[in-house]
């Protein structure tokens, strides 16, 4: 089995189209998100429907809690509340009851998915810091984590001396513990613009980050189009 892991799309329907392209290319049996589907981004409602037409499983982001319980919108930047606030002006019931049947964390076989710590995913704490990565892989209960939420593409393994952070983008499971971050769709953040996303082969024991190409200029001129601030498209160009 091939499984498709994609998080923190944030509304770029671009992104979006161009991932599940190079998805079913791939062969994937399975799309499962790590969340954050909303935010920033100029389509909300139209990448909530793609996910599910796809029959993608989506966990919980903060984004997406915020959208349905306005009590958390101000959790969030200035940036991204103005923009999830635009996004709540869009989205239809339909949609917002499709979000809350998201749980926080989502268990296949061997591996667990959450968009931030799966241990305690409801806290969103980010897994950027070593730190924070050797608390959560210390505790995992999981063979293989996967997450989102930093917007940095990552992959990790568990040794007897601590986390070790891999620099090569594919990796082969062994008898250690891994982590693997599968970065942004809609929004990298680690100075590549381009769409990241990974490939899990259960069977094969292999995992593999992957970039995609977008047309971004089509998602910049939508945001100008909406008046929002520059920056907001600008960053895109830029991953970060």
């Amino acid at each position: 089995m091939r499984l498709a892991v994609l998080s923190d799309i944030h509304a770029n329907l671009e992104a979006l189209e161009a991932v599940l392209i190079a998805v079913d290319q791939e062969g994937a049996d399975q799309l499962l998100v790590l969340g954050d589907l909303v935010g920033y981004g100029p389509d909300p409602v139209a990448c909530i429907h793609r996910l599910r037409e796809a029959g993608a499983v989506c966990v919980l982001g903060n984004h997406d809690q915020a959208l349905v319980d306005g009590q958390r919108v101000h959790e969030l930047n200035s940036m991204a509340r103005d923009s999830l606030l635009e996004s709540r002006a869009l989205v239809a019931e339909e949609e917002l009851g499709y979000i809350r049947g998201f749980a926080y964390r989502h268990v296949e076989g061997e591996g667990v998915f959450a968009h931030a710590n799966p241990v305690c995913p409801e806290d969103w704490q980010t897994l950027y810091l070593l730190e924070h990565v050797r608390w959560c892989l210390e505790r995992l209960e999981w063979r293989i984590a996967f997450v989102g939420h930093t917007h940095h593409a990552a992959l990790f393994c568990q040794m007897e001396s601590g986390p070790i952070p891999l620099t090569s983008s594919e990796l082969a499971i062994g008898r250690h513990r891994y982590l693997v971050n599968t970065g942004s769709v809609g929004q990298p953040r680690d100075g590549d613009p381009r769409a990241s996303f990974a490939l899990w082969d259960v069977d094969a024991e292999h995992v593999e980050l992957r970039r995609t190409e977008y047309p971004l200029r089509r998602t910049q001129e939508k945001i100008y189009d909406l008046g929002w601030p520059a920056y907001a498209a600008e960053r895109l160009a830029r991953g970060e």
